[in-house]
C-alpha cells in the first residue's frame, strides 16, 4: 500500500533529483508505512542498489525536512510474478521474425560470417545458458537482422512457450517515450522485464546520446541478465566504438560474446546471388553471378539490388541475362572518379573500393576488414610511388617500417595466387590518372 508520507517524500525528491533519476528509480518504488518505519520495495536488485546510491541521501534529507527522521527505512526487492503464455503463442512481436525467408537454412555462410552464425545457432538451442548477451556487429546490409530473425524463428519452432520480444532500438525508444507521456512506465517495465524471456534488439547504436533511454535499458538489461533471460543485440560498431553510449552499457555488452560480421568474400557473394536468383526464379548464369560479385563488394543489399535491376532490364528488353547486359546495366557500379597518383590519391581509392573511412585505415584498429586494405595501400605506395618503408609507415599512422615491409611482401605474394585480391588491386590501379 502507498502512504501519504511516501507521497510527500516523493514530491520532495521530484524537486531535488534529475528527472530521469526520479522516473527510473522513484516512480517504480512501492512503499508500506507504519508508525515506526517506511518499507520500500523495488522491482529488481539493480534498481534497489541504484536507489541506495543516488536517492537514499536525498530521501533522508526529505525525511528531516518533513520531521520524519525518526522513521526507520528498509529496502527490499519484490519477487517478480511471471505469467507464462499458452502453448504455441508468442507475445509482442515487431518486424515478425518468423518469416521462413529468414532462417539459419537460408543464411549463406562464409568465412566472413560463420562465427556469428554459429553463435546465433548456439543461442537458439540454449537461450540464456550460453553467450549472454550475444552482441553482433558489422556494417549495414551484411545479415545481422537476418540472424536475429533466424533465432526467433528457431526458438518459436522448438520452444514456443518462450516470450520473445523482437524490435529495433528506435521502436524501444519510441515506446518508452509513449509510456512516459501517458504515465504507463510500470506496464513498460513489466513488458520488457517480467514479460520477456528472450530480447532480440536490432541497431543498439540508435541509443547513442539518448540518456533517458539508456538509463531505462540499463536496468532492463540487468534484470534480464540476472534472471538468465537471453539478450541478443546488433550494432554497426563494436561496443566501445559507439560514441555517446554509456561506459556501463558498453561494458555489459562485452559480458557474453561479441561476434563480427564482415563483408562477404567473392565466393560467398556468388552463392548469395545464386540463392536469391533461385528464390525468385531468375535464370542467372554463373559468369554473370561472378561479374556482379566481383564489382559489388560492400554488402548483401547492394548485391540483391543489382540482381533486381538486372532482371528488370532483361524483362523490359525481352532478353536473356548475360555478362554484356550486366556490363551495360550495372556500369555505374565501378567508380568513375579518377585520382592523381599521389599518396593521398592511393589512400582515397583504397578506402572507396572497400567502403572504409580514411581515418580507419590510418588508425590503430586491427579488425580483419581493415588489415588487408591497409596492406594493399602499403603495396601500392611502394609499387607506384617508390616511397620508403619508414615514410609509408609514417603516412599510415606512424607504423613501424617492419610492419610495412611485411604488408608489402604479403600482398605481393598473395596477389599472384588470389584472383580476388589481384582483381581488387587492378580495379584500384585502373582509376589512377
Amino acid at each position: 500500500m502507498s502512504s501519504n508520507s511516501w507521497l510527500r517524500i516523493r514530491e520532495r525528491l521530484k524537486g531535488s533529483l534529475p528527472s530521469h533519476v526520479f522516473s527510473s528509480l522513484v516512480e517504480s518504488t512501492s512503499c508500506f508505512e507504519n508508525e515506526e518505519s517506511l518499507e520500500l520495495s523495488f522491482p529488481d536488485r539493480f534498481v534497489k542498489e541504484s536507489f541506495e546510491e543516488k536517492c537514499l541521501t536525498p530521501m533522508r534529507s526529505a525525511l528531516k525536512e518533513l520531521a520524519m527522521e525518526s522513521k526507520k527505512v528498509s529496502l527490499s526487492v519484490l519477487k517478480p510474478t511471471v505469467i507464462r503464455p499458452e502453448p504455441n503463442t508468442i507475445s509482442n512481436l515487431t518486424l515478425n521474425p518468423f518469416d521462413p525467408k529468414y532462417t539459419f537454412e537460408t543464411f549463406v555462410i562464409g568465412s566472413s560470417n560463420q562465427f556469428a552464425h554459429a553463435a546465433c545457432q548456439a543461442v537458439s538451442k540454449q537461450p540464456g545458458q550460453c553467450y549472454n548477451p550475444l552482441f553482433i556487429f558489422g556494417g549495414a546490409g551484411l545479415g545481422k537482422t537476418h540472424l536475429l530473425r533466424a533465432i526467433g524463428y528457431e526458438l518459436h519452432k522448438n520452444q514456443s512457450n518462450l516470450r520473445i520480444l523482437f524490435l529495433t532500438s528506435e521502436a524501444f525508444t519510441n515506446e518508452l517515450i509513449q509510456a512516459i507521456r501517458v504515465d504507463r512506465m510500470r506496464d513498460f517495465r513489466e513488458k520488457y522485464r517480467t514479460g520477456c524471456d528472450v530480447l532480440l534488439l536490432d541497431d543498439i547504436h540508435f541509443l547513442a546520446g539518448k540518456e533517458r533511454t539508456q538509463e531505462e535499458f540499463f536496468y532492463t538489461f540487468n534484470y534480464l541478465h540476472e534472471s538468465r533471460k537471453q539478450i541478443v543485440i546488433t550494432s554497426d560498431r563494436y561496443p566501445k566504438d559507439i560514441q555517446g553510449l554509456e561506459n556501463r552499457l558498453q561494458t555489459r555488452f562485452e559480458w557474453g560474446l561479441v561476434a563480427d560480421v564482415q563483408p562477404p568474400e567473392v565466393e560467398t557473394r556468388v552463392a548469395i546471388l545464386k540463392n536469391k536468383a533461385d528464390e525468385q526464379n531468375i535464370n542467372l548464369p554463373d559468369d554473370v553471378a561472378h561479374y556482379i560479385a566481383s564489382h559489388v563488394t560492400s554488402n548483401i543489399r547492394e548485391l540483391e539490388g543489382s540482381l533486381h535491376r538486372l532482371q528488370m532490364h532483361a524483362s523490359l528488353n525481352n532478353s536473356a541475362i548475360s555478362v554484356e547486359l550486366a556490363q551495360n546495366t550495372l556500369r555505374d557500379l565501378v567508380p568513375k572518379i579518377r585520382h592523381e597518383l599521389t599518396a593521398d590519391g592511393v589512400l582515397k581509392l583504397v578506402a572507396l573500393t572497400f567502403g572504409l573511412k580514411i581515418t580507419d585505415l590510418k588508425s590503430e584498429k586491427k579488425a580483419r576488414n581493415l588489415s588487408e586494405p591497409r596492406q594493399i595501400c602499403m603495396y601500392l605506395l611502394r609499387k607506384h610511388l617508390m616511397m620508403s618503408y619508414p615514410d609509408i609507415g609514417t603516412f599510415l599512422g606512424n607504423r613501424h617500417h617492419t610492419t610495412v615491409l611485411h604488408g608489402v611482401n604479403e600482398i605481393g605474394a598473395r596477389s599472384k595466387m588470389d584472383p580476388e585480391l589481384e582483381n581488387n588491386i587492378s580495379k584500384i590501379e585502373a582509376l589512377f590518372r
